[in-house]
């Protein structure tokens, strides 16, 4: 529900310079060259479908990375914590 309101508030947002072209006479003409300038100015309903998927895909992509490094960190970590360990108990 919150992305939901989230999403809603922002498109009400993109929704104002939208209405300009609009209501404007002969302004739709220029709604090619807004749209290159400011490409996030549509609000969410006209995105295509595609780049939902191509952004869900990005972001999957930098969580797999993240959790990989994480990963890889903490068997790093476990290593040094059991050589310490085991150095420790030799010492005794």
């Amino acid at each position: 529900e919150r992305n939901q309101l989230t999403r809603t508030a922002t498109d009400l947002v993109r929704l104002v310079p939208f209405l300009f072209f609009v209501l404007v006479p002969a302004m739709e003409l220029l709604l090619p060259v807004a749209l290159r300038l400011f490409p996030n100015m549509l609000p969410s309903t006209y995105t295509p479908q595609l780049k939902k998927e191509e952004n869900m895909k990005r972001e999957l992509k930098v969580r797999l990375a993240l959790a990989g490094f994480l990963q890889e960190t903490l068997q790093k970590l476990a290593k040094k914590t059991k050589k310490k360990m085991e150095s420790s108990s030799e010492s005794y």
